[in-house]
């Protein structure tokens, strides 16, 4: 077994640099002394999102703060797909999974999206980044999806950038056997794209008529089912991921970075 899958991994945000000591902060202090029970000389691997994941060693250790030195790089910097998720948010428990399998499924944005139909008035971001930080941490990815703030649909579409693409999950072709859905994906052109997962009651009359005139929209079926908002998120980044993503590099992990 290579010895990297059992090493303790942690998401640090400082510069990394072999031989460069790094302080921790008192929460992954707390988690290695009192949770892992672990002490000076234990070896684990860390990373920023931008300089690799590095082999370090802790060199002081309480249960509130400590010190570790970065010994060699382990994994060269790369980073996921160019894909966005919006999705309407969905109950807290489910909120969370979204975000974490969202994560180990490669987005490299995840926004949550007011809609008109939307029930949940607020949310918190940070919890949003802590899942997603601690999928990365769980799963070896090098990088963290960036969390954007929760914003009306409208105003997004508005605004939407003429070089992505807009794939969304369009209730309307539930049970549509002449939607080829894996077709529509492969004939994506360019690599900037971005899936949309509308609330349980779908989409209002006039989102759908903002995402149709979109120039770059494409609506895909997933299936003879209405599926969850949160299920839809998930099976829509498999697809995408099989038919233009990174489950297509056998040889080296792709490595755009996010705008």
């Amino acid at each position: 077994m290579d010895p990297r899958h059992s090493q303790i991994r942690l998401f640090i945000d400082h510069d990394l640099a072999e031989q460069m000591t790094v302080p921790l902060d008192a929460a992954h202090a707390h988690y290695l002394h009192t949770v892992m029970r672990k002490s000076v000389g234990t070896q684990i691997a860390v990373f920023n999102g931008r300089d690799g994941c590095f082999l370090a060693e802790v060199t002081e250790l309480s249960r509130k703060s400590g010190v570790i030195t970065c010994l060699s790089l382990q994994t060269a910097q790369w980073f996921s797909p160019d894909l966005w998720l919006l999705f309407a948010p969905v109950k807290k428990a489910r909120l969370d999974f979204m975000a974490q399998k969202a994560t180990e499924l490669g987005a490299s944005v995840i926004w949550p999206v007011k809609t008109a139909y939307t029930q949940v008035k607020h949310l918190k971001d940070e919890r949003l980044r802590a899942n997603a930080i601690e999928a990365a941490e769980q799963t070896e990815r090098l990088d963290i999806p960036h969390v954007r703030d929760y914003s009306p649909l409208a105003e997004i579409l508005k605004d939407w950038p003429a070089d992505r693409a807009l794939i969304f999950c369009d209730e309307r072709l539930a049970g549509d056997q002449t939607t080829d859905s894996l077709r529509i994906l492969s004939e994506i052109g360019g690599d900037k794209a971005a899936i949309l997962v509308g609330p349980e009651g779908g989409f209002s009359m006039s989102e759908k008529e903002m995402i149709d005139a979109l120039p770059h929209s494409y609506g895909i079926s997933l299936g003879p089912r209405i599926l969850r908002a949160d299920t839809a998120a998930l099976s829509a980044l498999s697809l995408y991921q099989a038919v233009k993503g990174d489950w297509l590099a056998t040889l080296s992990p792709p490595h755009n970075e996010v705008e």
